[in-house]
């Protein structure tokens, strides 16, 4: 996959966890599947709007959309 210089996310792994599919996300969210589609594989960038409509969903503070909090902090030197 080309990267686009957009930040990877978490959409999939999210939606998996929720255990929705991309027609179901669409459908609460008014996003498009084919857009949920590429914001999930990292073809389409993200709008405040999008973040914010999937972190909701998903229960998740904004930045959970990028950053998975368990990784926070692994890896610094103690």
């Amino acid at each position: 996959m080309k990267d686009n210089g957009a930040p990877r996310n978490r959409l999939r792994e999210l939606r998996d966890r929720s255990r929705l599919t991309q027609e179901e996300v669409s459908a609460v969210t008014g996003i498009s599947v084919a857009a949920i589609s590429r914001h999930e594989n990292g073809s389409r960038g993200l709008s405040r709007e999008a973040v914010e409509k999937y972190a909701s969903l998903y229960k998740v503070s904004t930045y959970e959309i990028f950053v998975d909090p368990a990784e926070v902090g692994s890896g610094r030197d103690e």
